[in-house]
């Protein structure tokens, strides 16, 4: 199958209204990144980096370059997705038992309904590795999905690689060096909806095991962050994604930068009868790179240089992430009573209520 030239119409996608509850939001800082090519930008981004980053992984980016029309057209996609016949979606399947996220999760059925109350459809990168088949509808917005991810990539992931590199004294290009986009790696664009459900944890808190989740507005709160003060809500404002560090880039930044815990809850009473439509992006290492600590003048000044984790000497981004969504899977699917701490080559994962 290959992209159609012709684009059939998609209904416009509008959000859901705010909630009015009084919820407990988190204080996230916003990294302005149009200023990185402003006199003194960088230097500006990489101080409010230092002031906020050892205290919360998550932040908002805020001058992206998207058009909110370009983001709500993702969205209009995902919606028509999730409007496919089940059966039209299954024939994506992604083979998670193996630790492959690429393609169609269904949300559970029968026993094991209440573990896993969310559909996904996951498009990875736009390279030969990954050519495989997809629904006709992506199929005929294959460009625009192009053009959306590799936006992300090359105009948001990359800048933000090179002010962490900046802000731990290190070469500017040794994250972006380890992310290019055409090397084998698993780096995906995410379609994703929560169905409404009773139960008021969706998601058990986690962190995530790629480098950083990029995740575009939805008005819809359920998302809350782990603080010192415990769990926050994320508000979700119109001009911003929300960022998250996640666990490689932890790794990768010799525990500097923090992969840090969230959750999913049952929405607010005004929402709670509403489907969550959410819209990821997963930016990941190369495959092959192995998740080793950076050697940092600034974390040597700080005496929080660290050495390489025994179990992950030997471990490579891919085998990392695959070990981790296979784990996953064996859970969701019922094969194990409760979530399997140790990830791989002793190397453990915590998870949280």
């Amino acid at each position: 199958m290959s992209p159609a030239t012709t684009i059939k119409d998609l209904p416009v996608y509008e959000y859901p209204k705010q909630t009015e509850a009084q919820l407990d939001w988190a204080n996230l800082e916003a990294l302005d990144i149009s200023k990185l090519d402003q006199p003194g930008g960088k230097k500006a981004l990489a101080t409010q980096v230092l002031n906020f980053i050892d205290k919360n992984g998550f932040f908002y980016v805020t001058g992206h370059g998207f058009l909110n029309e370009q983001i709500t057209r993702q969205y209009a996609l995902a919606q028509e997705f999730f409007h496919l016949p089940l059966e039209e979606k299954t024939k994506y399947l992604a083979n998670t038992a193996a630790g492959d996220f690429r393609g169609y999760k269904a949300k559970a059925a029968g026993a094991n309904a209440g573990r896993d109350n969310d559909e996904r459809y996951n498009i990875p990168k736009f390279t030969p590795e990954h050519e495989r088949p997809h629904p006709q509808l992506i199929l005929d917005h294959f460009e625009e999905i192009k053009d959306f991810s590799l936006h992300i990539h090359n105009k948001i992931l990359l800048p933000l690689l090179r002010l962490f590199a900046y802000v731990l004294e290190i070469d500017e290009e040794y994250f972006v060096n380890r992310h290019r986009y055409d090397a084998e790696g698993l780096e995906y664009l995410r379609y994703m909806k929560y169905h409404p459900d009773p139960k008021d944890l969706w998601a058990i808190g986690h962190t995530d095991y790629n480098t950083l989740t990029f995740l575009f507005h939805q008005p819809v709160a359920g998302l809350q962050v782990q603080t010192k003060e415990g769990w926050r809500y994320v508000r979700s404002n119109p001009d911003s994604i929300i960022v998250n560090v996640a666990d490689a880039l932890e790794f990768l930044s010799g525990g500097y930068l923090k992969s840090t815990v969230h959750r999913v809850v049952r929405p607010p009473k005004d929402q709670a009868e509403k489907p969550r439509l959410s819209l990821i992006y997963f930016a990941r290492p190369e495959a092959a790179i192995k998740l080793e600590p950076v050697r940092s003048p600034l974390l040597e000044r700080l005496g929080l240089q660290k050495e390489i984790e025994e179990g992950l000497s030997s471990v490579t981004a891919e085998e990392w992430a695959r070990a981790r969504i296979a784990k996953d899977h064996r859970f969701r699917a019922g094969l194990v009573k409760t979530r399997e701490t140790e990830i791989i080559a002793g190397v453990h994962q915590k998870y949280y209520d």
